[in-house]
């Protein structure tokens, strides 16, 4: 079991890594924040796996799937599949090799910090003081549990993540990276 600091019922993780440095916010480049964390492949929605996109589809069937990345983790194999949702927000599905077969295991949208829940925004705040993110992503893990995955950039353009539990409306400081 691991250890975390528990502020409210909530959980936080720590990572560094350099990138090159690009102007952020919750807009187009925000997007880029936290790229540097990943090692992902792009692919053209016309070569994702029909099974894959069949799980996005049944999962989010108000989504219009355009884009999608495949990546490995840990020996699993995850694609993202993106798209844009009825009210025209950016969604992204993770789906995650699970047997024979796939499943969702993530729903994310980018927010902004004033869409951030105030119990959410305060454990960041009294682990991370004065921290001002670049880009949030709300994460629904599809269980009840959401992760908030804060990234920031310096200016040397390294980036850093911080994650914030949130279940049944207690918040929990991550010290370890969630994992599925």
């Amino acid at each position: 079991m691991r250890k975390s600091a528990i502020i409210a019922s909530s959980a936080l993780f720590v990572i560094s890594c350099s990138q090159s440095d690009k102007s952020t916010d919750n807009t187009e480049d925000a997007a880029e924040i936290g790229s540097s964390l990943a090692d992902k492949s792009e692919l053209d929605i016309s070569d994702l796996l029909p099974e894959v996109l069949a799980v996005a589809q049944e999962a989010r069937p108000d989504i219009n799937f355009t884009e999608a990345e495949k990546e490995l983790r840990n020996g699993v194999t995850y694609y993202d599949v993106g798209g844009i949702d009825e009210s025209g927000a950016e969604i992204e599905l993770d789906i995650m090799q699970d047997g024979d077969g796939w499943r969702v295991v993530e729903i994310q949208r980018d927010i902004s910090f004033d869409e951030t829940p105030d119990i959410v925004r305060a454990v960041l705040l009294e682990r991370v003081p004065g921290v001002s993110p670049d880009r949030i992503i709300e994460s629904d893990q599809t269980d009840g549990v959401i992760i908030y995955e804060f990234f920031t950039r310096s200016e040397a353009g390294n980036e850093t993540k911080y994650e914030v539990k949130l279940e049944n409306g207690e918040a929990e400081f991550l010290e370890e990276e969630w994992s599925h």
